[in-house]
């Protein structure tokens, strides 16, 4: 990881563990390479996701993350944080977990962890997936309003020692037909033309590191350049 990461980074990761092959040391070991990498000053988020929420109406602290076994560790890790947001939480470990697990509302909001993530020039990490796993680019699409999306509010209970406390809501900004794909491969291919991307293989998949800054950057020319640059054509 010392290749894609430096010590002091903060660093979003999303991963596909499938993508990759085994790994004899296990999820852990993958944990310890990345906080390794960036040291005690450095900070790893991951989104620890309960989609099920727009389900069932229930959402607790504790509940396992839906985005995976390596989110599902992190999240596990002592001194790890996770954000109140139903639905699309978010999970740290690092000096400045509680700065990116703050409850919000909106990509928008001065402390959402995307954008918390842009303040402090933190990078991205894509191990085993391409660009359409990279939520970073929800960032430029709320910014500049786009007409597929939409803000919607989901209501529901929290959860606590399995005794419903409280109501609990979130504000989305969500697909207005959820039959649309979407995948910001162009942003992509732009910052890997740019020189922006450091690609290595891990296993039997590719790792790409980036900064964020330099992906949003990318997401907003080509959003620009065509409004429905992430939409999938059939």
């Amino acid at each position: 990881m010392g290749a894609l990461l430096a010590p002091g980074e903060d660093v979003m990761i999303h991963a596909s563990l499938g993508q990759l092959g085994q790994f004899e040391a296990g999820v852990d070991a993958i944990i310890e390479a990345m906080r390794g990498a960036i040291g005690p000053q450095g900070t790893i988020i991951m989104g620890t996701d309960t989609r099920s929420f727009a389900r069932t109406g229930r959402f607790s602290m504790d509940q396992p993350s839906e985005t995976g076994l390596l989110t599902e560790r992190l999240r596990l890790t002592e001194g790890a944080k996770r954000s109140g947001n139903p639905m699309a939480s978010y999970c740290a470990v690092g000096p400045r977990a509680a700065e990116y697990t703050e409850r919000s509302h909106s990509h928008l909001d001065d402390n959402a962890t995307i954008t918390r993530l842009l303040a402090n020039d933190g990078k991205m990490l894509l191990m085993g997936i391409s660009y359409e796993k990279c939520t970073l680019y929800h960032l430029s699409e709320e910014r500049l309003q786009m007409p597929y999306n939409f803000y919607k509010d989901f209501t529901g209970v929290l959860i606590e020692d399995g005794r419903e406390v409280g109501p609990v809501s979130q504000r989305y900004y969500v697909r207005r037909d959820m039959s649309v794909r979407k995948d910001p491969a162009v942003a992509g291919r732009m910052i890997e033309a740019e020189g922006g991307v450091t690609q290595r293989s891990l296993g039997d998949g590719i790792v790409r590191a980036f900064k964020a800054r330099a992906f949003d950057d990318c997401c907003m020319r080509a959003l620009k350049d065509d409004p429905e640059a992430f939409l999938v054509k059939n």
